[in-house]
């Protein structure tokens, strides 16, 4: 193989770490969310329930469920324990989601040259460390290390070495097994007989383009053969802070998402300040049910590392996107990072520390006459 992508996925990752800190609750069907279901665990999805369905229609499903509200900064928190972790195990590492990422593990796989070796300690270590677990696929590129991530949940792991493990495994399966291929995509593509991988190679590639337009006909024509050419982007250190979240289906409530993007933003904000850094640039990013992605970013004057400077230029990009359509990933990001920065002061901010300095300088004369008076 000439190069070795790995794909994780927490099960059920912010269920999975309310049962950790609250063991009483194994076993139980466990909902994260307030209005619409964040995520759920495996008992919960027995009931059918899952992310992006409104908690009204969680609980007609599943009256007995234990309904829990979101603690972002905690599931960010253990994020970065894991994302930590894994670049201990190689530098090329794509975080697409708190949960998830892909990790190029072509050295680690020249050095002990056992996949499945691979796959069993990386669960291992992260079951060890963080108490949770995980599934794991591992591929030539990084759609087949995607799609075996999921054949083996939860807590599970699938490898495919070369096109013919893809091809023998996808071929007979729904064409929604490919990732980006959405309810929408599915019934334009049903309209002409696809309906399966196999239909879907048994186009030509100009059909294809013809039935979906130029790109996506080329992507879902080399994804139908294992076909993925897309790196690893490597996440470069302090050039910007940032998360995103994937849901899983399609949300239209804008409120739900605005309320999400701002505990983003406060869960970014602080690992800012944790850091240490000065940030000029603030970017919400936004990819719609039709893969349209939306990037809107706003830049200070100047350096700041102050939280009002940057919920100001949040709310003000909030008003300039479109949240009313159906949405299937959101974030926001700091970038133009610095560490150390020169502040010089401004004729206001001089303004202030001499009212401040007479004032201190007027409360010790009043303290010093009052110890008069006393003596």
């Amino acid at each position: 193989m000439e190069r070795v992508i790995m794909h994780y996925d927490m099960d059920a990752f912010y269920a999975s770490i309310e049962i950790r800190d609250n063991p009483h609750l194994k076993g139980k069907p466990v909902i994260v969310g307030t209005r619409v279901v964040t995520t759920c665990n495996y008992e919960a999805r027995k009931y059918g329930l899952h992310s992006a369905m409104s908690v009204k229609e969680a609980r007609k499903r599943c009256p007995r469920g234990i309904y829990l509200e979101c603690r972002k900064d905690e599931y960010e928190k253990v994020a970065e324990e894991i994302q930590n972790l894994i670049y201990k195990i190689s530098d090329k590492v794509e975080f697409v989601a708190l949960d998830e990422g892909y990790v190029d593990i072509t050295k680690l796989y020249e050095k002990y040259k056992d996949l499945d070796y691979i796959a069993k300690k990386f669960r291992e270590r992260i079951y060890k460390k963080i108490k949770l677990t995980c599934s794991v696929g591992i591929g030539y590129n990084k759609l087949s290390a995607k799609i075996s991530s999921e054949i083996n949940k939860p807590n599970g792991y699938y490898i495919m070495r070369n096109e013919r493990d893809f091809l023998e495994y996808i071929t007979d399966k729904n064409i929604r097994i490919i990732p980006g291929i959405g309810g929408k995509t599915q019934a334009v593509l049903s309209k002409y007989g696809i309906n399966t991988i196999s239909d879907l190679k048994g186009r030509s590639l100009l059909e294809l383009q013809g039935i979906l337009g130029h790109v996506r006909g080329i992507q879902l024509y080399e994804n139908a053969r294992g076909v993925d050419s897309r790196g690893i982007e490597k996440e470069r250190q302090n050039k910007s802070i940032g998360n995103e979240t994937t849901l899983n289906f399609p949300v239209d409530d804008e409120d739900f998402i605005k309320e999400n993007l701002k505990k983003i933003f406060e869960g970014v904000y602080r690992r800012l300040k944790f850091k240490n850094y000065f940030a000029k640039t603030a970017t919400i990013k936004i990819r719609y049910s039709n893969r349209e992605i939306v990037q809107k970013s706003k830049s200070l004057k100047h350096y700041s590392k102050n939280y009002l400077d940057f919920l100001t230029i949040f709310n003000e990009l909030l008003e300039e996107i479109d949240l009313t359509k159906a949405i299937i990933l959101y974030g926001f990001t700091f970038s133009n990072l610095e560490e150390k920065i020169n502040e010089q002061l401004s004729l206001n901010d001089l303004d202030k520390i001499k009212k401040n300095s007479k004032i201190v300088e007027l409360q010790d004369k009043i303290k010093k006459m009052e110890r008069g008076q006393r003596k």
